[in-house]
């Protein structure tokens, strides 16, 4: 089991096997220079990826309506189908360096409302918006506050948004369990 990670998930009470990549050069982990090296090290690194610990996301899926959803294994088949949409990933910009669906855009929650024209300047008026992150959380948030700013008339360019259920811990589990998760 070299080439792989086993993680347990206790809530779930189910283990992952997550296929270790190749060594890349610039890696902190197995790279020849690695500053990761032990358990306090790993935990000091990831307090650059855990987000904004000022983000108050809800603790619970925001309320949207059943149409504002979309199942991964749904999304995908639009997706295969070559269907132009835009594909919002709204994680941290270190999450969404670690892995991201191809043809994703990021631009993280926090920076959402500040960014939201470039958002409207990819959808141009015409192509929907599917918001992603990792659990279906902050995605829904982000659904939530591009409808909500689309009511309030201050993003004209987009013309429907929705979320990605479950987000990419769905994604492995109904579409492709060979992404990986951290």
């Amino acid at each position: 089991m070299h080439d792989k990670l086993l993680m347990y998930d206790s809530l779930d009470c189910s283990f992952f096997n997550i296929k270790k990549p190749p060594p890349k050069r610039n890696c902190a982990v197995c790279s020849t220079e690695a500053t990761i090296k032990c358990m306090i090290d790993s935990e000091q690194s990831l307090e650059k990826v855990r987000g904004p610990s000022v983000c108050a996301l809800p603790s619970q899926t925001p309320k949207l309506s059943e149409e504002q959803h979309i199942s991964c294994s749904d999304y995908n088949e639009l997706r295969t189908s070559g269907k132009p949409h835009v594909l919002l990933d709204v994680r941290v910009t270190r999450q969404y360096e670690m892995c991201s669906l191809e043809g994703s855009i990021n631009i993280p929650l926090e920076r959402l409302e500040a960014e939201l024209d470039k958002v409207a300047e990819l959808s141009r008026g015409e192509l929907p918006v599917y918001c992603l992150c990792r659990r279906g959380i902050a995605s829904a948030e982000a659904t939530r506050l591009i409808q909500q700013w689309m009511d309030e008339g201050k993003c004209s360019g987009i013309y429907s948004v929705y979320n990605l259920k479950g987000g990419l811990n769905s994604w492995v589990k109904t579409v492709d369990s060979e992404f990986p998760q951290y």
